[in-house]
């Protein structure tokens, strides 16, 4: 029997059809590994792109979230800038129309605009930041304008000192006050309301009876008479 087996395979191997046939089984074993080959890199290619794969919505959701979170915080900010803006406006807005004078009175002592004035009560040569309106001890001394009272203290030299933010950064000085006022310290006040009465500034009680009126301007002392518009307007 294996001696008959063999005798085939020699007939076959010597017989013309041997090599197409072998030829013909090597070409599909070629074609088959390489189609194999084809289909394992097209799949190493397209799974890890499938797995990753996202819709438009998925990939656009931060991002989007990102620029309306941005968004909202800018406009956030603008509105507390406004709201900051228009508080300090509202609370330090400058006053419109008359100012009046703190006493009716004709002025004795101009505002020296920082040259040196001679004192006769000190007996020196000094700056006078101030206008004194003269006016007679007892005399009520009212507000200029609108504003609120930022402070109330007693000084050596000034005496009783009402100072009264009134807006639009202009803060102003009711010097020589009895000790005994008729505002408080933060109280909210409008034009014309009685500050108390004039008593005396001890560092001009020589001069005649007068109230010490002065006016600074972004924290900068300036004519009282320029900043009640009133240059022309005093006797």
């Amino acid at each position: 029997m294996e001696q008959e087996k063999s005798t085939l395979y020699k007939r076959f191997m010597n017989s013309k059809v041997f090599y197409p046939v072998t030829l013909s089984l090597i070409a599909a074993l070629c074609v088959s590994i390489w189609a194999i080959n084809r289909s394992n890199k097209l799949m190493m290619t397209t799974t890890p792109i499938s797995q990753n794969t996202v819709t438009a919505g998925d990939y656009l959701g931060e991002p989007t979230t990102a620029v309306q979170n941005t968004t909202a915080k800018k406009q956030q900010k603008q509105t507390t800038s406004q709201e900051a803006t228009t508080y300090a406006y509202e609370t330090n807005k400058a006053n419109h129309g008359e100012w009046l004078l703190p006493v009716n009175g004709k002025i004795g002592k101009d505002y020296s605009a920082g040259k040196l004035v001679k004192s006769a009560t000190m007996g020196d040569y000094r700056v006078h930041d101030g206008i004194d309106i003269i006016a007679q001890k007892g005399t009520k001394v009212r507000a200029a304008n609108s504003g609120k009272v930022l402070d109330i203290y007693n000084d050596a030299f000034w005496g009783t000192v009402v100072v009264i933010d009134h807006g639009g950064e202009v803060v102003a000085k009711y010097c020589g006050l009895a000790a005994q006022t008729d505002v408080s310290k933060s109280q909210v006040i409008e034009k014309g309301t009685v500050l108390g009465t004039l008593a005396n500034v001890p560092c001009e009680q020589k001069d005649e009876s007068h109230l010490h009126f002065e006016t600074l301007v972004t924290s900068q002392a300036k004519d009282p008479l320029a900043v009640l518009n009133m240059l022309n307007k005093t006797e």
